[in-house]
């Protein structure tokens, strides 16, 4: 037998080997960590394709009874109702202050204790489950990305599915309304204040001086949220799963790109190619996960890089220096008074007679979780406009608990101004509140909250309530600068998504997706820029919009088969045998530069073994279907997409016709067509490729979409220098076994002008802003890409424009304009996703930030 027939059969037996090992590891189309209302919304909503598969990471416990919660109250032992299921025990055996729910507590915050819910819900398991629908210009003034139109109608989908309700006992009779009876009158007859109905569209959009009785997800006399409703709809789907007890350790991801999530330390599952990652672990934990994948503030990432506890830091970064900042809670002060025609039942859930109510048919007290009337008032404060809230409940707070006369206003600013941020200290540890800022450190805030309970003190007394809060001879102002401390957990904003391109501060984009990334979305209180009322109700629509647009980014993930440069890449396809070497590539996409700097490579074959390797082929040889896969062969130049003509439709030259849901899907479809050069595409039968022999004539047509299919060269790596390294200016790093195989790697990395190569971890590229100072250091191989132009940061090239297209970064407006005819420099902004604005020359040069030019030689 010859030698090389041993080792074909050896060679084929290893990819045997590998293959198995890669189908281990389980593959979704959608990853959603964290299970809190705007997760449960999200997986519900995906979930309804049979063809996406998606999986609910929580990292708590069940709750609920359709959750398999088995915290069940000894009178609720016959139905099986948990503590969460009855709104009642929100103040009883569910509040968040009773120490035998530590195990339900998020555990990794190390400022302070949090009461955030770790378990299947989240926060909407153990809140009031007060629902509001938010005012219209809420939706315009913080330039949330999709209209208050559409917002409603999210709203509209939601109701039909959950109950909401301002009168949660079956028997519709009104409990506990002695002290909604008594504030009524104090704010109809001393403040001028109207009754409503909080949710109509009227008293939402007007709700300046207006009160209403309090409104909830309620149902049957029992908690309606997403953990009962969104999770007891996709339980039994076959491509759903929801799994407890698993923490997110960070996503998997290169540039950008989630590949997969690894929880509980080491236990990893994969991203399908069109796959996505939706983070909906709540406004203070969404951003550390994040950065514990690498994606966050440079000076996080740099700081975590060093320690061998941050894995996911270890990965190519995305900066992003939003991450974690902006955050907000509400601000609150609690106050007590006392009324001769109030009648509190303080402890409702220890009183037989309420439990008795309860165990016939959930009526009576035990039915609602405690909030009675919510009022609102709005008005400017030393030039800013503040919008309060007063929501009642029919107890006295804390020492006050017990007096049968007692109720508490809470007193909310809804829009504080102050804000703080989330970040890892130097030990590694979350901080929530890193400058302790996170309520009323605006002296602002201070004095509207002044204001506002001086109002609502002045019209209680006018009613003959008496303000036991306040010591003896203590004023409103002096009280207020003594209970300003109180944390509402009505947390957001540390990832918001806007729809302004221009907004520096966003973290999100108009997709709701990460910036600096390709498929990471938000859907938890993160995503909100300001408060406004209770947020639960926001976020569960935040659930339902990223839903939404993940649902397109999986039907426009176009092409369907991953890409690099002009390699079309083949998915669980092996090429058996003709192996002339190996080298490690996190993903199939870093094979393409290795094999083009190997010589002899002609093909490879890329497997998740060892973290990811490239088997590198002379040829393609024989190709056999195996799972999990992915293999390519190195061709002639192929055809990329081109600028889009928004509204045109190419007349006649049709060679055929095929299925897309987006236009961009027409691209690869086209490049893989014999006699296709261009396309018209529509939305007739849920999406059409119209493919062409040529442009041909043009006619505007509303809603179709046109472009030519044009030949790309592949970029060549620049002239590299031996060993020699450049000294600082590092952005990241990345593997790869050869210095040729990082220019492709920067060139796809915002930021990265130069880089250094050496063998560190079996081949590194250090990529680098700029050249720097150079080193002689024997082995290291080092270039500078695109000697030629340079980018200008923030500033903007006026007028000359040739044409624009789309692309995610900067960098790659350089091969647009090569191949645009008459284009010498570009501007580059992130509107639309991103877009190059092609230019004939760079003429003037303004300052815009976020802009990003160059002069293409």
């Amino acid at each position: 037998m010859r030698l090389s027939s041993i080792k074909s059969g050896l060679t084929f037996a290893l990819a045997s080997a590998l293959a198995a090992v890669s189908s281990a590891i389980d593959t979704y189309d959608v990853v959603i960590i964290g299970s809190g209302p705007g997760g449960l919304v999200a997986a519900e909503y995906l979930s309804r394709d049979p063809s996406v598969r998606v999986l609910v990471l929580e990292a708590g416990a069940p709750s609920m009874q359709e959750t398999g919660g088995k915290d069940v109250p000894w009178y609720a032992a016959d139905k099986g109702f948990t503590k969460f299921d009855i709104p009642g025990e929100y103040d009883g055996a569910a509040s968040i202050f009773n120490p035998d729910n530590a195990k339900y507590r998020v555990d990794w915050i190390s400022d302070e204790p949090s009461f955030l819910g770790k378990l299947v819900g989240g926060c909407s398991t153990i809140n009031a489950a007060l629902y509001f629908r938010t005012p219209d210009s809420y939706v315009s003034n913080m330039k949330w990305p999709f209209s208050p139109e559409r917002v409603t109608a999210g709203f509209d989908a939601l109701e039909e599915m959950f109950g909401t309700t301002d009168n949660p006992s079956p028997d519709q009779q009104r409990h506990l309304q002695e002290a909604y009876k008594i504030v009524a009158q104090a704010l109809s007859n001393h403040g001028g204040y109207r009754e409503v109905t909080i949710n109509d569209a009227a008293a939402r959009n007007n709700k300046d001086k207006s009160f209403g009785h309090a409104p909830f997800t309620f149902k049957n006399g029992l908690r309606d949220s997403p953990a009962k409703v969104s999770y007891g709809r996709f339980k039994n789907r076959p491509n759903a799963k929801l799994l407890t007890f698993a923490t997110a350790s960070y996503i998997k991801q290169t540039n950008g790109r989630a590949t997969g999530v690894v929880y509980n330390g080491n236990i990893e599952v994969a991203l399908s190619e069109r796959g996505a990652v939706i983070m909906g672990a709540g406004a203070l934990s969404t951003p550390k996960v994040l950065i514990q994948s690498g994606i966050g503030p440079r000076r996080q990432l740099e700081m975590l890089w060093n320690r061998a506890d941050f894995p996911g830091v270890k990965q190519s970064w995305v900066v992003n220096e939003n991450v974690g900042k902006n955050l907000f809670d509400t601000n609150v002060v609690f106050a007590t008074f006392s009324h001769p025609d109030m009648r509190a039942v303080p402890r409702r859930s220890s009183q037989q007679w309420a439990i008795d109510q309860y165990k016939n048919g959930q009526n009576g007290v035990l039915s609602t979780s405690g909030p009675v009337l919510i009022g609102y008032e709005n008005y400017d404060v030393a030039g800013r406009p503040y919008e309060f809230q007063t929501t009642i409940i029919g107890t006295g707070f804390q020492e006050f608990n017990n007096d049968l006369s007692a109720f508490m206003a809470a007193l909310y600013i809804n829009n504080p101004e102050s804000r703080d941020y989330s970040s890892f200290d130097n030990n590694g540890k979350w901080r929530a509140f890193t400058d302790r800022k996170i309520v009323m450190s605006s002296w602002r805030d201070v004095d509207a909250m002044k204001s506002y309970t001086r109002k609502v003190v002045d019209m209680m007394q006018r009613q003959g309530a008496k303000f036991l809060s306040a010591k003896a001879g203590e004023s409103v102002d002096t009280w207020v600068d003594r209970n300003k401390g109180w944390k509402t957990n009505h947390f957001g904003g540390s990832c918001y998504a806007s729809s302004d391109a221009g907004d520096s501060n966003r973290c999100a984009d108009d997709k709701l997706r990460v910036v600096g990334t390709t498929n990471i979305f938000v859907a938890d209180g993160s995503v909100m820029r300001d408060g406004t009322v209770n947020p639960y109700g926001f976020i569960m629509y935040a659930g339902y919009e990223a839903g939404n647009v993940v649902k397109e980014h999986l039907a426009g993930g176009q092409p369907p088969q991953p890409q690099c440069g002009n390699i079309n890449l083949e998915v669980n396809v092996d090429y058996s045998g003709q192996d002339i070497g190996n080298a490690p590539g996190a993903r199939a996409e870093d094979c393409c530069a290795i094999c083009q700097s190997r010589a002899g490579c002609k093909a490879f074959s890329w497997t998740n073994f060892n973290g990811g390797t490239c088997w590198l082929k002379s040829t393609k040889g024989d190709v056999k279907p195996r799972d999990g896969v992915i293999s390519g062969s190195m061709v002639a130049p192929t055809p990329t997409c081109p600028n889009m003509e928004e509204g045109v439709d190419y007349a006649g030259n049709d060679v055929g016709s095929a299925p897309s849901a987006s236009a961009e899907g027409c691209c690869t479809i086209c490049k893989n067509f014999n006699g296709c050069n261009a396309f018209s595409w529509n939305s007739f039968n849920g999406g059409t490729c119209w493919l062409k022999s040529s442009k041909g004539a043009t006619t505007n047509k509303a809603g179709t979409r046109s472009a030519v299919v044009t030949l790309s060269p592949q970029p060549n790596c620049p002239s590299i220098e031996e060993n020699i390294d450049y000294s600082g200016n590092d952005i990241g790093n990345e593997k790869s076994s050869t210095a040729e195989g990082c220019c492709a790697i920067c060139r796809q990395r915002v930021g990265c002008k130069a880089f250094s190569w050496n063998k560190y971890n079996d081949g590194t590229c250090w990529l680098k802003s700029g050249k720097g100072a150079t080193t002689y250091q024997p082995g290291a191989r080092s270039a500078v890409l695109d000697t030629s132009s340079n980018i200008e940061e923030d500033v903007d090239y006026i007028g000359n424009d040739v044409g624009n297209q789309r692309a995610a970064k900067a960098e790659l407006c350089f091969d647009a304009c090569r191949q645009r005819a008459g284009c010498k420099a570009f501007s580059w902004n992130d509107y639309n996703g991103g877009t190059c604005w092609l230019k004939s020359g760079k003429g003037a040069a303004g300052s815009k930030t976020g802009t990003r030019s160059a002069v293409v030689a």
